[in-house]
């Protein structure tokens, strides 16, 4: 499919540790167009299943907004990362648990309007315990709730967080068939 728009010019406006601001000047159906583009390295999401079943949150709070959120594990993939290297980490340090198995659940862009960040997902089971290790600004408390009450929350809107909700609802999808099976 070709590509809607020209390229006229591109410049990188500010670059941080994880995010980089490029402002692109674009001509489309003959109109000048500036379009702004938060480029990001990816990031994972995982939904760790803990072995009574229950799945593992953690509530944290979010300085973009100002609130605490309950949210499924997830992190940002350092640059040379594999997306199941920052599973791993970012699970036991968020959660203090660790996965013996950790399978694909998929893939999904969080917000293509303006930035590029596409989320790994990631099913988490056969967990054990073993010692967090949080960001020094990661304010997070674990929560342990069965799957089908967090899924009510989700489409109650009491989970208000986007990756969390795909995360679970994709996680009962998987679970359902893994259950058929056998």
């Amino acid at each position: 499919m070709k590509v809607p728009f020209q390229l006229l010019g591109r410049k990188v406006i500010y670059e941080g540790r994880v995010i980089r601001l490029v402002r692109e000047e674009l001509v489309a159906r003959g109109v000048r167009l500036i379009r702004e583009t938060v480029e990001h390295p990816g990031a994972v999401v995982i939904v760790p299943i803990l072995p009574d079943g229950r799945v593992l949150f953690v509530r944290q709070y979010r300085r973009a907004i100002k609130e605490y959120l309950l949210e499924l594990p997830a992190g940002t993939r350092d640059r040379a990362e594999s997306p199941m290297a920052c599973a791993k980490r970012e699970l036991v340090e968020e959660t203090g648990w660790q996965a013996r198995k950790m399978s694909l659940l998929g893939s999904f862009y969080s917000a293509p309007g303006f930035t590029s960040e596409r989320m790994i997902l990631y099913l988490a089971q056969d967990l054990k315990p073993t010692q967090a290790n949080p960001e020094p600004d990661e304010f997070v408390t674990p929560v342990k709730m069965k799957l089908e009450d967090a899924i009510k929350k989700a489409l109650n809107g009491e989970i208000e967080d986007g990756k969390t909700i795909i995360g679970l609802l994709r996680a009962r999808e998987q679970l359902c068939r893994l259950t058929r099976r056998r």
